[in-house]
């Protein structure tokens, strides 16, 4: 049993000499049955202080929100990042409820006939500041009910975003909320911590931006990580216009979210698309009904498959660029040679968008059949020494959040490791190079 307790050598995306702190070697793992520094560590810990609430961890995804608190296995709330506004004055309402003029999260789905909605978050890139802290205060004073100023905050960021992103994120902690404390940490190392490992290649695919990230030891690599701006929220909008061709008369706001559950509950990756394809024109045997909120009766077919297919091949939503597997294999060649190997051995799943049943066993075999083809030149039996692994983790739809609250929960009585308001008063936004980002 591997426990999701480790934290990153020195770098400059990492957390800097912790594995110095607490008696780690920088080993990719740790084992649980055998006695650590780390683990006394934290059980000293846990025992003089159970109380972590002072601690939050927020994953700002494009989709959802992800919030909690420190050690926490689980978050505490999950709600849609998603801010609405009445488009009918409250006396022009054609309904007795009563209308907030801003709407937040869950509330938007059962009001959203009646919401312009907007979605504060485009592709892990937040748009819309003003909408952004409306979010934020529905997270900090609804889901978790704390008060910022006696409280520290760990924060998310995916791999290449915009610096201006951050600065801005960690602006807002300190100007507008007044946290004690912050710190911002890369989306793709925060999932191996959940995970245990210290070294491996994150694929991390959410509702906003896919992702795949070599880290070893601790150490991402932004010059080799790729990036596609495909994931949930373009695949439901795919299958709206799926559904549509087949007859179906779906509004792409308003049903927007029917059809996302549509997705989730109906769709699968092909392990051999045209097959699949072929299968579903000459027969009935992929079709299943849906039941709409309105009572209508939709049949859903090789739509299924041909929604998600577009992780795979993204020109199927006019989206240029490598699909999933082409970024793995590509990622994992263009690393030095000594590390290829350990990459091979843990790809790591992560996030709502990796959790279609066949995805894992579609990605083994295109990556195995590229590598067989470019780097074994078609000799097969080559293929015995690479011991590919695809680690598909039950909760990889909260990895993110898991290891931010394993690392927050590691870190919380640690001064050293947070940016402090003096620190921002002091320094500005350079202080930002704390977390190995500015």
């Amino acid at each position: 049993m591997f426990l999701s307790l480790d934290v990153p050598a020195s770098g400059p995306h990492s957390v800097r000499g912790l594995p110095h702190l607490y008696g780690i070697s920088g080993r990719s793992q740790i084992d649980t049955n055998a006695p650590s520094p780390l683990l006394q560590h934290l059980h000293l810990k846990k025992k003089r202080n159970m109380d972590s609430r002072n601690v939050v961890v927020c994953d700002n995804g494009t989709g959802y929100v992800k919030c909690g608190f420190a050690g926490e296995n689980f978050p505490t709330s999950v709600f849609p990042c998603v801010v609405g506004r009445p488009m009918l004055r409250y006396e022009e309402s054609l309904t007795e409820q009563e209308l907030k003029d801003i709407v937040v999260g869950e509330g938007c789905a059962d009001l959203r006939h009646q919401l312009d909605i907007s979605y504060p978050v485009n592709n892990g890139i937040v748009q819309n500041w003003d909408d952004m802290c409306h979010v934020w205060d529905h997270a900090f004073f609804n889901e978790l009910k704390i008060n910022p100023p006696d409280c520290k905050i760990l924060l998310t960021d995916p791999p290449l975003n915009p610096s201006k992103n951050r600065e801005k994120m960690v602006e807002t902690m300190f100007e507008k909320y007044n946290f004690a404390g912050v710190f911002i940490q890369i989306q793709a190392v925060l999932t191996l911590y959940a995970q245990g490992l210290l070294t491996g290649l994150v694929i991390d695919s959410g509702d906003g931006v896919t992702h795949v990230v070599p880290v070893v030891d601790g150490y991402s690599f932004p010059h080799l990580t790729k990036r596609m701006n495909v994931a949930g929220r373009h695949i439901t909008s795919y299958l709206v216009d799926l559904l549509s061709r087949r007859g179906y008369a779906l509004n792409r706001t308003a049903d927007f979210e029917t059809v996302r559950e549509i997705k989730e509950k109906l769709c699968y990756i092909s392990y051999d698309y045209k097959r699949e394809y072929q299968l579903g024109l000459e027969t009935t045997i992929l079709v299943k009904n849906y039941t709409l909120p309105d009572g209508r009766v939709i049949k859903v077919g090789t739509e299924r498959f041909q929604a998600p297919e577009a992780l795979f091949t993204p020109e199927l939503i006019d989206v240029e660029g490598d699909g999933m597997a082409d970024m793995v294999f590509r990622c994992i060649q263009e690393m030095d040679i000594d590390n290829r190997m350990m990459l091979y051995q843990h790809i790591v799943l992560s996030g709502g968008s990796t959790m279609y049943p066949g995805l894992p066993s579609r990605l083994e075999k295109e990556i195995l059949d590229r590598y067989l083809d470019a780097v074994l030149k078609g000799n097969k039996d080559g293929l015995k020494k690479l011991r590919l692994r695809i680690e598909d983790p039950p909760r990889r739809k909260h990895m993110v959040y898991l290891g931010g609250a394993v690392l927050a929960g590691i870190m919380k009585d640690a001064p050293e490791f947070w940016i402090n308001r003096e620190d921002y008063l002091e320094e500005g936004i350079s202080c930002l190079s704390r977390c190995g980002q500015a």
